[in-house]
């Protein structure tokens, strides 16, 4: 099976080309109206918030300034500030023999600070690749603060933007991506290859390194790079608050500085998109090798970096004084707000902050972009919308609707092997979401890759169920993979997300085998979705739900939620398979233990049927279930060979709701 990279510019090759795949709606009454007109969008007021680094006249951060000796003007307007909040890192005042880590800060507002790692494989080479690494991982272990969100990028010719690691704040898996990064850098070692570039190197004497490289690779390799970078920046324009992106990278000659260039034009208007997408630049120069030779500095880098309010920091060596060059920039900050009219027309806004005082300097934004309609959206725009919904820690859009799914591994084929299945509730999703939308399931392997993807076009207008269960299969290889499913608005951008991980296990070497079961629970006859890909073999697409798990849909329902309290039976269908050319004589032991106890509780079961698969046995339990309490428990099944004595074991994991009526 084909791995995508999962990149932001993958829809180049993934959404513009080939799309996700599209299947038809739930009938034909519920195809989207070709005809559908744009939304309308009132003008409302809305509150801006501009952050703010300010130094004083000898350099150091200003900590004392008031609302009221800022100056702040939108397309030369001067506005009333309304909002002000201070944000800085408290360093107490230690004596010389005092070795004491500053606390955390506690940032619970949307302005927290967040960093997004952006390591450029094109214009680099091996070593400074490991040292940017270094550098990222000195910044996280010394410098991040529990509030902080981090994200890990990178850029190469071949794969465009690759985004590694969403913002989290789990810092540990930032690390572990960033250990784990790999890609071939675009720039072999030497001071030919280096020059080539267009960058200017003196030596001791003053000379001048040149090299040559075609011209036309040149200007090529520029216009990849900041056609890419902005299209990342307009995506990044949605997140509230300032996004620092610390690139590592050699740098882009002078020749991108040159206006009336194609390759200039295109690296201005990169530049000026990031800083008004309020994404100030922190350029790290990874040149490396120069023993004694002095560098000057690399004009682009600095240049992108003062356009964006960020800083050239000239040498990826120097690991701590990265790291507290960006912990100054960033943990010391001013908010201020003022109310705007939202028109929804996306025009450019010019905004320029000033202190009263002479001698300050100020390092913000230089502008912003008035929100678009979702419908307006670039591909990047939605696809990265997409991302917030199926990764992101915080809705930082839209909050939206969780619904509950899981997903099976039933197989050791290397076909189809995992099935996927959601619980919607339709009317709950037609309240939050609305009618007209997509469904798109995802499923990222540890490498953050996705693997598999699917869509369809849902139109719930017409569907009066309570719930629908959506199902689709997928081929994984062994290993963990995180599972996503986003009903997304087609037209506002709404969204409701399931979320799950599975582990898909090795190909069974003992002689029995056991798959985790479907449970069910008692309930009436409803609606069932497959969603599958176009295009593919019918033997492929067409693997039902109910010939991987057969059960009475007009009796039983999965058990996707949670389990009402006072529920009396739990049924399971369990997939069993053995590896000998005898047919084994098989017990089954059942048992329940609370998620946080070590409590067994034996279960009686009954078998009520066994189905002969050309794999495998297919079982379907009825269990007894006493008088559960609220919370997490563990169903653990157990089938032995009586004559062999082999075994396997499975678990199953569900939560007891209350019988209580629940507050919506």
């Amino acid at each position: 099976m084909k791995r995508i990279p999962f990149v932001f510019f993958l829809i180049c090759k993934f959404f513009l080309q080939t799309g996700i795949p599209e299947t038809p709606a739930l009938s034909a009454q519920t195809k989207t109206k070709a005809s559908q007109e744009l939304l309308q969008h009132e003008v409302t007021v809305m509150l801006k918030l501009v952050q703010v680094y300010v130094v004083d006249p000898k350099g150091n951060p200003a900590r004392d300034l008031e609302k009221s000796d800022f100056v702040l003007y939108d397309n030369g307007k001067l506005q009333d500030i309304t909002d002000f909040e201070k944000h800085f890192l408290y360093v107490p005042e230690l004596k010389p023999e005092e070795s004491k880590p500053s606390p955390a800060r506690d940032v619970s507002s949307i302005m927290n600070r967040k960093f997004f790692f952006l390591i450029d494989y094109e214009n680099n080479d091996l070593e400074g690749v490991a040292k940017s690494r270094n550098a990222a991982l000195e910044f996280i272990d010394t410098k991040a603060q529990p509030g902080d969100e981090i994200a890990l990028l990178s850029y190469s010719f071949m794969r465009g933007v690759t985004l590694h690691e969403y913002l989290t704040s789990d810092h540990q898996k930032v690390r572990a991506a960033i250990k784990k990064i790999r890609a071939i850098p675009g720039v072999k070692g030497g001071w030919d290859s280096w020059a080539a570039l267009g960058h200017s190197v003196m030596g001791m004497e003053g000379d001048l390194i040149t090299g040559s490289i075609s011209a036309t690779e040149r200007r090529g390799a520029s216009l990849r790079f900041s056609s890419s970078i902005q299209e990342l920046a307009k995506a990044l324009r949605h997140i509230p608050g300032q996004k620092n992106v610390i690139l590592f990278s050699r740098g882009y000659g002078r020749s991108v500085l040159k206006r009336g260039t194609p390759q200039g034009e295109a690296f201005l208007a990169m530049s000026k998109e990031l800083a008004s997408a309020s994404c100030p630049v922190f350029s790290v120069n990874t040149i490396t090798g120069w023993g004694k030779i002095k560098v000057l500095p690399e004009d682009a880098l600095d240049y992108l970096s003062k356009l964006t309010g960020g800083k050239y920091l000239h040498d990826v060596n120097y690991y701590s004084k990265i790291a507290e060059d960006i912990q100054n920039a960033t943990s010391n900050y001013y908010v201020l707000g003022y109310s705007i009219e939202s028109t929804w027309d996306g025009k450019f806004h010019d905004i320029k902050v000033e202190v009263k005082t002479k001698g300050y300097k100020v390092y913000a934004q230089r502008g912003y972009f008035n929100p678009l309609p979702f419908n307006r959206f670039s591909p990047v725009e939605k696809h990265f919308h997409l991302l917030a919904f199926a990764l992101g820690e915080k809705a930082y859009f839209e909050p939206h609707l969780n619904f509950p799914m899981i997903a099976l591994p039933f197989s050791d084929k290397k076909e189809l092997n995992t099935l996927l299945i959601s619980e919607i509730p339709v009317q709950r999703v037609r309240e939050a979401v609305g009618d007209n939308t997509e469904f798109i399931s995802l499923i990222f392997d540890q490498n953050k890759t996705i693997v598999d993807s699917k869509r369809m076009v849902i139109d719930w207008g017409t569907n009066s169920q309570e719930k629908v269960y959506q199902y689709s299969t997928a081929s994984l290889a062994p290993g963990r993979y995180d599972c996503r499913v986003v009903i997304r608005n087609l037209d506002n951008g709404k969204g409701a997300v399931g979320a799950c991980f599975v582990e898909t296990p090795e190909a069974a070497a003992a002689d029995l085998k056991l798959y985790p079961p479907l449970l069910l629970i008692s309930g009436q006859e409803t609606q069932y979705v497959h969603v599958f890909d176009q295009g593919k073999d019918d033997a492929l697409k067409s693997v039902s739900l109910f010939q991987v798990f057969p059960f009475q849909s007009k009796e039983y329902i999965p058990l996707i939620g949670e389990l009402q309290q006072g529920t009396s039976s739990l049924y399971a269908v369990l997939r069993c398979i053995w590896a000998g050319a005898k047919e084994p004589e098989i017990q089954i032991s059942v048992w329940l233990e609370p998620k946080e106890s070590d409590r067994k509780i034996p279960l009686t079961f009954s078998l009520l049927s066994s189905v002969r698969q050309e794999e495998a046995d297919v079982l379907f339990l009825e269990i007894e279930v006493p008088e559960l309490q609220p919370g997490q428990y563990l169903l653990h099944l157990l089938a032995e060979d009586t004559e062999t004595k082999s075994s396997s074991q499975m678990t199953a994991e569900f939560s007891v709701r209350s019988s209580a009526p629940q507050k919506r």
